[in-house]
């Protein structure tokens, strides 16, 4: 998907889904990474790798992101979802939000000859992608730890902002 953010491809072989991260893995690609991960693995994927190496950045709805599609794939029993050479950058960032230890990573190098699909630049719609953010900040808040703590009170406004969005206004007299 490209973006002024970053850009992310993939590339299917037999049952292993790969994406390559390229600049900054932000909100704007997690639902079409999501969708996308979610098609193969109901195609019959039981592999993801998440290509990190050229990463720069990876804002919480990302990281929550991944952590989403962990939880798809242990549903299944299949508990294979694997960060490939995740950048310095990257590293810094898992390690302060407490991932390290809560997501597999591996160094691997990726065949040069890889043919990569960019992937689709559809806009969610904003149910959809209010929905991805929402989920992404209650997987991150499901983190022990201060991370997780943070990201309690995170999702906790964001269900309250969803629920007041979605109540009916209330009626007001009209001023004598």
């Amino acid at each position: 998907m490209a973006t002024a953010q970053g850009i992310v491809r993939f590339h299917q072989q037999e049952r292993t889904l790969t994406f390559r991260v390229e600049g900054r893995a932000t909100m704007a690609q997690s639902t079409p990474l999501r969708r996308c991960a979610e098609r193969a693995v109901e195609a019959g994927a039981t592999r993801i790798l998440i290509d990190l190496r050229s990463c720069s950045y990876m804002d919480s709805t990302f990281l929550g992101t991944l952590l989403t599609l962990r939880k798809i794939l242990a549903s299944r029993h299949l508990n294979d979802l694997v960060l490939i050479t995740p950048s310095e950058a990257c590293c810094r960032i898992l390690q302060q939000m407490g991932l390290i230890d809560v997501l597999t990573m591996q160094s691997t190098e990726i065949d040069p000859s890889t043919q990569w699909n960019e992937l689709g630049t559809e806009a969610p719609d904003a149910g959809t992608f209010k929905r991805t953010i929402a989920q992404a900040h209650e997987e991150l808040a499901n983190l022990p730890g201060p991370a997780g703590e943070q990201f309690k009170a995170v999702a906790r406004c964001m269900a309250q902002a969803d629920k007041q969005q979605s109540s009916p206004p209330q009626a007001v007299p009209p001023k004598e």
